[in-house]
């Protein structure tokens, strides 16, 4: 990891991302967006890096605001000097295509999971439904291949050229795999 999260914030984040709610958005979530975001920016400014410590820091499926909620909670713990990290939590909305390159990299590193070799792939896939297990299967099925659809129908899944060279490929695979057991 290029940069050092404080201590203090760190145990706080660690708990939150630990509750026993989550089976894939834990902080293995957020070391693997940080190992993806070194992969394919390097020298990525610190405000990326704080953007992935947070992004899931709020995360109940049942609602829709995850995502300004955790960078409220990130504005809450760091201050204003967080702020430039703002926009880039709320790209992982996945919502639009990224307007930045900061943000074409904190999404990239979100979405890597989606490049990962088909074993990592189905566990992600398996912790994914386990989020969701108070959605009816029919209904989980449904909405699980609108996700799948929306970024196959996608021209490039990834924004920046080198996690679409690292991980296109792949996603495509594993997304299609997927959307075809989905019935």
């Amino acid at each position: 990891m290029k940069h050092a999260i404080p201590e203090a914030v760190e145990a706080r984040l660690v708990a939150r991302y630990g509750e026993p709610h989550r089976h894939y958005h834990t902080w293995s979530h957020v070391t693997a967006c940080l190992d993806a975001r070194e992969r394919i920016a390097p020298s990525a400014p610190l405000e990326v890096d704080v953007a992935l410590w947070f992004h899931d820091a709020i995360y109940d499926p049942r609602v829709h605001d995850n995502e300004e909620k955790s960078a409220a909670l990130m504005l809450e713990e760091l201050g204003d000097s967080a702020k430039p990290a703002v926009p880039l939590v709320l790209a992982t909305k996945h919502a639009a295509v990224p307007d930045s390159e900061n943000a074409r990299i904190v999404v990239d590193a979100d979405l890597s999971i989606l490049g990962a070799d088909r074993e990592t792939f189905d566990a992600y896939e398996r912790a994914v439904r386990e989020e969701y297990a108070f959605v009816p299967d029919d209904a989980f099925r449904a909405g699980r291949a609108h996700v799948l659809k929306s970024f196959l129908d996608r021209s490039s899944i990834f924004s920046t050229p080198a996690a679409r060279d690292l991980w296109e490929a792949l996603a495509r695979e594993n997304m299609t795999r997927s959307l075809r057991a989905l019935g």
